[in-house]
C-alpha cells in the first residue's frame, strides 16, 4: 500500500480556514468552531484506548478529534469527502439545491483548509484520503474505526458502518441523541418538503447502530450518553463502542 493515495498537505493561511471545532492551536491560540468538545473528548470517544492503535476516521472536519486521538498514541488515516460531489446532498429539486452550491463549496474548501492548518501546527503524522466513504479503497486493516457525528449527514449510514466493519476490530459511532426513538432500531428522516434541510438526512437511534453492529459480528457493545456545546447550546449525544 503506497502513500500515493493520500493527500499532500498544502500551505494554508488562517484566513483561508473555517473551523468546525473549537480548539487550541499551537503557535496560534484559541479558535472557535461550531462544536466545543474540549473537556469531553474521552466521553465522546467512548473511553476507548488509542495507545498504539491504527485508526480509521470518517469525516475529520477541522481535525480536532484527529489530533486528540494522535495525542493518545494513535496512528490516524482520515477519509474526507471529495470536492465532487462535495457533500452527500439531500436530493431536493434543482431550484432549491443549485443556489446553495457555491456557498457550500466555499465552506467545505475552508473546512478542509482548517484540517491542514491544524495538521501543520501540530506537526501531525495523520494521513488524509479524499475518497468515497461508501467504497473505501484498500488501505489495510485498523484497530478502530470512528464515525463521529457524520452518519446523520449520509444517505446510507449503514453502508458506511459496513465498510468500516470490514476493516476494523472496534467500531465507535457517536451521533445526536433523540430520546423519543431510543429503544427502537430506527433512523428517522429529517428533511421535509417544507424545511429545505439539504445537508442532513437522519435522526438515528443508538439501538439501530448497536443492533446492526451485532449483525456484523460485534459481540461486545456498549452505549453511553454525554453532552457537548454546539453553537453555545448544550446537545446530548450517544456513543456506541463495539468490539469483536
Amino acid at each position: 500500500m503506497g502513500d500515493t493515495l493520500f493527500a499532500t498537505a498544502p500551505r494554508v493561511e488562517f484566513s483561508d480556514c473555517e473551523f468546525y471545532h473549537t480548539m487550541e492551536i499551537p503557535g496560534f491560540g484559541l479558535v472557535e468552531g461550531q462544536w466545543d468538545l474540549r473537556g469531553g473528548v474521552d466521553a465522546y470517544l467512548g473511553g476507548a484506548n488509542f495507545a498504539g492503535a491504527r485508526v480509521l476516521e470518517i469525516g475529520p472536519a477541522s481535525g480536532f478529534l484527529t489530533m486528540e486521538m494522535e495525542r493518545r498514541g494513535a496512528e490516524i488515516v482520515a477519509i474526507e469527502v471529495q470536492d465532487d460531489p462535495g457533500w452527500d446532498f439531500v436530493p431536493y429539486p434543482p431550484a432549491i439545491l443549485e443556489p446553495m452550491f457555491p456557498a457550500r463549496r466555499q465552506i467545505m474548501a475552508r473546512v478542509k483548509n482548517s484540517f491542514w492548518f491544524t495538521h501543520t501546527a501540530h506537526h501531525s503524522r495523520a494521513k488524509l484520503l479524499y475518497a468515497d466513504a461508501y467504497n473505501i479503497p484498500e488501505i489495510g486493516k485498523f484497530d478502530i474505526a470512528l464515525m463521529g457525528s457524520v452518519l446523520l449527514h449520509t444517505r446510507a449510514p449503514l453502508q458506511i458502518i459496513e465498510q468500516c466493519a470490514r476493516r476494523a476490530d472496534t467500531i465507535i459511532v457517536t451521533d445526536l441523541l433523540h430520546t423519543d426513538i431510543e429503544g427502537t432500531p430506527v433512523c428517522r428522516l429529517w428533511p421535509r418538503a417544507d424545511n429545505n434541510i439539504t445537508d442532513t438526512w437522519w435522526q438515528l437511534s443508538s439501538t439501530l447502530v448497536s443492533q446492526f453492529l451485532g449483525v456484523l459480528g460485534y459481540t461486545k457493545i456498549e452505549t453511553t450518553t454525554h453532552s457537548h456545546q454546539h453553537r453555545h447550546q448544550t446537545l446530548n449525544l450517544f456513543t456506541v463502542v463495539a468490539r469483536r
